[in-house]
């Protein structure tokens, strides 16, 4: 079988077929007319180098854009008066554009007949019908294919620098030839869309950055494979088990012709058309895994295929093909028994490699793996959900936000939870403020929220807090609607059977109706409030008229909130205790000046316990003790504690009780307040 092809010279002229007057470009041709091709053979042939010491031909091929491959004959070439050192490229190109490189029979040198007034006459070669296995075997790659192609596949997807192919034990008349036949091999088992990178140079004495491969007697470069002695040569170990499988199982289907290794680069080539770039060979590797397993052969340790996952997630949020493949592995990992271990080693896999844009991926596994470890243990799921909300509060966050809804699920568990009072909510939303808060899940806060003000429809903390709980989730027009709805349909046809603290709390709605939207508001229950303060003050002037004062005390009313002290007071009322303070703090310092720690210390818990008794005290002024009966209790405990520490002789046992008694002390004032603070929001 026979194929025809072009060919073009390249050199030094005072007239070129591109159109140059003077200067380099395409001297002669078979098809000089045709000038756009001959423009873009052009670029190819200047970026070729000759190889000047020597002066021996270098052949180089290249895929052309339009033009398919061609085969580039380059010597050097002393041209004009000064014989500046120049070149001449002998390109030869198939009539038929084909993306197969049928080439390689191309003479090398110069041509045989001169041509005439810029034409050149095509000429017909027979094409190549080697077997590529033949030509591995002869180049004594065949026995170590897998690491063969490792380095022909590195080359083609992460190649920062040629890979270099030296054979020093090649003669250098039969160089060339040897190099085109190893080429003619690799492409033979390349996909087209690979084929196109892989061109290559030969004979060079340098590193070549313009082709993926290049041949040379001596290594030159970073990457370097010696044909000469190949079967003794070490390459580094496979980065992961995934990418061992591939060029093993590849390498088996070429041995063996088996049709799966043309099935799979045929589905393969569509994926590479449309690639979005980066990591190819590695998401290729993941293609060619479930192609395997979908043709029944041997599945991969799931330990083995895990530190990969949440790269091939962060992939398939770009490309719908390693989507697909993406869940095929998911439900091929489900399948699986994980251990505890395994369990805890995954979590921590997804929580590192973890992107934004895989997030939904990611957070569908955790929920995965948190639903398996709650079925075991609850306590272990805890620990687990610890560890996720410290290491990672956004994958915490938006694991919380899922599943509300979902009868049976741990974040409706926990949702329910931490809506039972509206400080819980807050907490909640803070949690879920680390990522954005699903719509879905504002509404059933924001319902929650209702269903607590319908349980005490006249306390008006509740009002305050949901007041800002709405502001916080960003529904201010959805406030002001619940706000306009209660008012109009609730309170303002009850105002006239409210009780005064009911009325109250009433003209707090109304007051936040009008903050938000003061057109809304009628005042209807601000004017039913100042009526009743009127006819009040009237039926006292009356009393006092008929000569009789008469004080009523309504313990159901709210009390009106006392007016703020003066400044003055409140110096003269915080003054001993600032005093105090400062005597607490001079003294710590001076201990710990001297080295007496342990006193530094006991004086910081005497000042603490001294300002929650003060908290205690003030919060308790409405009710008063008499005097000697504070001063007996505190001298009668005083005593007591002071005999108790002199029945021990050892003073370190002495220490630690009063150490007891002082943290004691701290938690019972602690107590007290709270209970105390309990009991105001209850009234």
């Amino acid at each position: 079988m026979t194929s025809e092809y072009l060919r073009h010279e390249y050199t030094w002229s005072n007239h070129c077929i591109t159109g140059n007057v003077l200067g380099w470009g395409m001297t002669a041709s078979s098809c000089p007319k045709d000038r756009d091709m001959l423009r873009e053979l052009e670029k190819t042939a200047s970026a070729a180098e000759p190889e000047r010491a020597k002066g021996i031909p270098v052949e180089e091929l290249s895929f052309v854009p339009g033009c398919g491959f061609v085969k580039m004959t380059v010597i050097p070439w002393d041209s004009g008066e000064d014989n500046r050192k120049n070149k001449k490229v002998f390109l030869y190109q198939p009539k038929e554009t084909s993306g197969r490189p049928d080439v390689y029979m191309a003479p090398q040198g110069t041509w045989k007949d001169e041509p005439r007034e810029g034409y050149l006459a095509p000429i017909e070669l027979e094409a190549r019908e080697e077997r590529p296995e033949d030509i591995f075997i002869e180049m004594q790659v065949y026995d170590r294919l897998p690491d063969f192609l490792r380095a022909v596949f590195w080359c083609l997807f992460e190649k920062k620098q040629g890979l270099n192919f030296t054979a020093p034990s090649w003669k250098q008349e039969e160089f060339a030839k040897k190099a085109g036949k190893l080429m003619y091999a690799i492409h033979c088992i390349l996909p087209e869309s690979l084929r196109k990178k892989a061109g290559y140079v030969s004979y060079t004495e340098q590193p070549v950055s313009r082709e993926p491969f290049y041949f040379s007697r001596e290594p030159y470069g970073e990457n370097c494979i010696n044909i000469s002695e190949f079967e003794k040569q070490e390459f580094p170990p496979a980065a992961s088990k995934l990418e061992e499988y591939f060029f093993y199982h590849l390498s088996e289907f070429l041995v063996k012709k088996d049709a799966l290794y043309d099935r799979f680069w045929s589905e393969a080539e569509q994926y590479l058309k449309t690639s979005a770039g980066g990591n190819e060979e590695r998401k290729l590797q993941w293609l060619f895994y479930m192609f395997c397993q979908k043709n029944g052969m041997e599945a991969l340790d799931k330990n083995d295929l895990l530190p990969g996952i949440p790269e091939l997630f962060y992939w398939a949020s770009r490309e719908p093909v390693l989507k697909e493949t993406a869940g095929e592995v998911q439900a091929l990992l489900h399948k699986e028994a994980f251990t505890r271990e395994e369990k805890e080693e995954y979590i921590r896999i997804l929580l590192e490699g973890f992107t934004k844009r895989a997030q939904e991926p990611v957070c569908g596994e955790l929920d995965w793996l948190l639903n398996s470890i709650r079925a075991d243990s609850r306590k272990h799921f805890q620990e687990q959900l610890a560890v996720i909300k410290e290491k990672n509060p956004l994958i915490y966050a938006l694991l919380l936000a899922q599943n509300t809804e979902k009868e049976g699920a741990w974040q409706q568990e926990f949702f329910r939870k931490h809506t039972t009072s509206f400080s819980k909510m807050q907490s909640y939303v803070g949690l879920l403020e680390k990522a954005e808060i699903p719509p879905e899940v504002k509404n059933q806060i924001i319902l929650e929220g209702i269903h607590l003000l319908n349980q005490n429809l006249f306390k008006k903390d509740n009002y305050t807090q949901f007041d800002a709980l709405m502001i916080r989730l960003s529904r201010k027009d959805q406030w002001v609607e619940i706000l306009k709805d209660f008012v109009s349909s609730q309170l303002e046809p009850e105002a006239a059977n409210l009780d005064d603290a009911q009325l109250k709390t009433a003209c707090y709605v109304e007051q936040l109706l009008k903050k938000y939207a003061p057109g809304e508001a009628s005042g209807k229950l601000a004017e039913e409030q100042k009526k009743r303060r009127k006819q009040e003050r009237t039926e006292e002037t009356a009393a006092e008229e008929a000569g009789y004062e008469e004080v009523q005390e309504d313990e159901e009313e709210e009390p009106e909130e006392a007016e703020p002290g003066t400044l003055r007071e409140a110096l003269f009322v915080g003054y001993p205790q600032g005093f105090l303070t400062g005597c607490a703090l001079y003294l710590c310092n001076y201990s710990l000046m001297i080295g007496h720690w342990k006193i530094a210390v006991g004086m910081a818990g005497m000042w603490l316990l001294l300002m929650l008794n003060f908290y205690y005290m003030m919060m308790h002024k409405e009710k008063k003790y008499p005097f000697w009966k504070n001063l007996g209790m505190c001298i009668l405990e005083g005593y007591v504690i002071e005999f108790i520490a002199s029945l021990f002789l050892s003073q370190r046992i002495r220490l630690y009780y009063f150490i007891i008694l002082g943290i004691a002390a701290i938690a019972v004032q602690v107590f007290n307040i709270f209970r105390k603070r309990l009991e105001e929001e209850e009234e």
